[in-house]
């Protein structure tokens, strides 16, 4: 699912997805000590179905396994999100130029 070498910047653009994608492992690692692929990428869907919403302007709905990753983890969704905002206010502002 995830690259190992990929640049941030793809054709002179902010490369969103992998700028989320290498926030996301640092987190994990630091914040979670948990450094095992199906972790990272639960996290990572997690992440980009949260915001994503507020980018593309659609409603996520939680699932219960979303409930259950995030209790069973100890995920605080508010703290997780703030790690986030900037990167979601560059990529709603990017959209609303195209």
């Amino acid at each position: 699912m995830f690259s190992k070498k990929r640049n941030k910047m793809l054709s002179g653009q902010y490369d969103y997805y992998k700028i989320i994608e290498d926030k996301v492992r640092v987190i994990a690692k630091k914040k979670y000590k948990n450094e095992d692929e199906i972790f990272i990428s639960r996290l990572y869907n997690l992440v980009l179905n949260l915001c994503n919403q507020v980018i593309y302007d659609y409603t996520y709905v939680f699932t219960k396994n979303d409930f259950v990753f995030i209790l069973d983890n100890d995920i605080n969704v508010m703290d997780l999100l703030n790690e986030f905002t900037e990167d979601v206010q560059k990529m709603r502002k990017r959209n609303r130029k195209s």
